[in-house]
């Protein structure tokens, strides 16, 4: 089956020389959470909303320097092998040209599993859902909600206390969040203040009541706001039993891309599925190897997927009581380089019928760090330790604090960009 009958010219798309601040609007009304970047009429990238703000960017830096160059595909390319590059390289839209290599138009995931929504209906929730859920709780600050999302890559966690389900927290929300308040401090609100532009059930928190006063000692007292003031309290569930198919049908209806996995008579939170788990369950073959999900595979230089995927089943064969279900390998490249070679930090995530276990390792270069994180799973693995994946250090390390309050910094600039435009 190919992607023709799904191609679409419904996107958003900027000019390459518009400026990075002014993208964060774009995605107001972009359901897609993506944006197509052209010159002169040609394409040259794009830009998700998680990309452009989880990171700071300079007052000048443009859409053209923010682009990313995802896969290209045609209109003929098997629907497996796009869920498959969707995946990879977490983008949930992707170019399609025709065979003149002309941009005609945009393959998107949830247009894929609607597509194939009837198909899916073969396996359960329970057969793709993510079971390493990353969650925060009520009281978890703001500034470690957004370290969470930073160092985990995602673009929105749930809200959990007790075992239940109580909101979700996403990039959008937070900036949205952010913004209002600047809003309400510049223009001499007395009041506290909370997620939906009420008092703050913080009581010591309380915006300026002087107008355009300083704005020192205002973002760290953000930081400090509990996750529970900026989280939108709707949240979707679903059960290990419910048919995929069934689930996806309900996150089109509901305008959403996951649902929260809850157990069934209990309602405690087990998990969380969504349309990358449907994406990937695609791309299994009936080939009897271990499914290996590799995040930002473009770093793949010296090191390919077989590789990886061959590292991954020798360290199967070393515990013949275990098997590996799952492997998730997750590429992060910093700006230190050495050499002209990147700073890499590799995780690998094992998924057992005995547990699950992880391992991460920093060092020059894809292969190098892939090599180091893989040798301290798989001594995980057979001692036996490194396998509790939930207990998470939540206060952020120096560094990452002074990530987190950078971010916070650019999407403070932006507004002032946009209020000065």
């Amino acid at each position: 089956m190919d992607i023709d009958g799904v191609v679409s010219t419904d996107y958003v798309e900027q000019d390459a020389k518009t400026p990075a601040s002014k993208l964060r609007g774009a995605f107001d009304t972009n359901e897609d959470r993506v944006i197509i970047i052209t010159n002169g009429g040609s394409f040259e990238g794009v830009v998700s909303q998680k990309q452009l703000l989880s990171s700071h960017h300079p007052p000048d830096e443009t859409a053209m320097n923010v682009a990313i160059d995802p896969p290209q595909v045609s209109r003929h390319e098997d629907v497996r092998e796009v869920a498959r590059l969707m995946v990879e390289n977490e983008l949930k839209i992707l170019p399609v040209f025709d065979e003149g290599d002309r941009f005609v138009g945009v393959v998107k995931a949830m247009d894929i599993v609607e597509e194939v929504q009837e198909n899916l209906n073969t396996l359960d929730v329970e057969d793709v859902y993510t079971r390493d859920l990353i969650s925060v709780e009520r009281e978890t600050t703001v500034g470690q909600v957004i370290n969470h999302l930073i160092e985990n890559k995602i673009s929105r966690v749930p809200v959990v206390e007790d075992g239940n389900a109580e909101g979700m927290v996403s990039i959008a929300d937070l900036v949205d969040f952010t913004v209002r308040q600047v809003e309400k401090q510049e223009g001499g609100d007395a009041g506290g203040f909370d997620g939906h532009g009420g008092e703050g059930s913080t009581t010591d928190f309380r915006a300026s009541s002087g107008g355009y006063g300083e704005r020192a000692g205002f973002e760290d007292r953000l930081l400090d706001l509990p996750a529970r003031d900026v989280m939108t309290p709707t949240v979707y569930t679903t059960t290990p039993d419910q048919q995929l198919g069934d689930a996806i049908g309900e996150m089109l209806e509901k305008n959403c891309s996951s649902l929260v996995v809850v157990g069934e008579g209990t309602g405690e939170v087990i998990g969380i599925v969504t349309v990358t788990d449907a994406l990937d369950a695609l791309t299994n073959t009936d080939e009897e190897r271990i499914p290996v999900q590799i995040f930002n595979v473009k770093m793949l230089d010296t090191l390919s997927r077989e590789d990886v995927a061959k590292r991954i089943e020798q360290i199967d064969a070393k515990r013949t009581e275990m098997n590996i279900l799952e492997a998730k390998v997750v590429f992060h490249e910093h700006e230190e380089r050495l050499r002209g070679m990147p700073l890499v930090e590799t995780t690998v995530r094992l998924f057992t019928d005995e547990g699950r276990f992880f391992g991460s390792g920093e060092e020059y270069g894809a292969e190098a760090s892939f090599g180091t994180a893989s040798e301290i799973v798989e001594e995980n693995v057979l001692e036996d330790k490194g396998r509790d994946m939930t207990e998470r250090n939540d206060r952020p390390t120096a560094k990452k604090q002074e990530q987190v309050e950078s971010i916070v910094d650019w999407w403070l600039e932006g507004e002032e960009e946009e209020g000065e435009a």
